[in-house]
């Protein structure tokens, strides 16, 4: 199953929302899967990864074609959480994918190949606060979205 977690808005809980997610997965025996999409790291971060690193992370799959695998990383202190970092290069990205081919279907295309040879009960997409193409990319790729939001009178 792919979730993603989407809001145009900052601050709702997004990233909160997917660490906790795969914590709680993870408690129950669920091999995931964290895909940060969000330039500005935080899910990596979050999830004890540095994301100041020269291995490649979602930026390569999106715009080099790197496999998934390739940049898959484990999570300290979890036997099965993996992660797909985000870099400072995700910034650049959306600019990069405008002249694309197929552009919004380039992280689904990855993560189905990924699935196929790696097995996994969830991934849990963590989205920009926008509605770009990174953003764009993570719908077309999910199967269940989930929009967090602040309760606010």
């Amino acid at each position: 199953m792919i979730v993603t977690v989407a809001n145009q808005k900052g601050g709702v809980g997004k990233t909160t929302t997917v660490v906790n997610l795969a914590a709680a997965l993870a408690d129950l025996g669920k091999s995931v899967l964290v895909v940060d999409l969000d330039p500005q790291g935080n899910a990596t971060t979050g999830l004890g990864v540095s994301s100041r690193t020269d291995n490649p992370g979602v930026y390569d799959v999106l715009i080099e074609d790197v496999p998934v695998a390739d940049t898959v990383v484990s999570v300290p202190e979890s036997d099965t959480v993996r992660l797909v970092p985000a870099s400072l290069d995700l910034a650049g990205a959306e600019i990069e994918l405008v002249s694309m081919v197929a552009r919004e279907y380039r992280l689904r295309k990855a993560l189905a190949v990924y699935c196929e040879d790696h097995p996994t009960d969830v991934v849990l997409i963590d989205c920009p606060p926008s509605l770009g193409l990174l953003t764009l990319n993570a719908l077309v790729a999910a199967e269940e979205l989930l929009i967090p939001i602040q309760c606010e009178y």
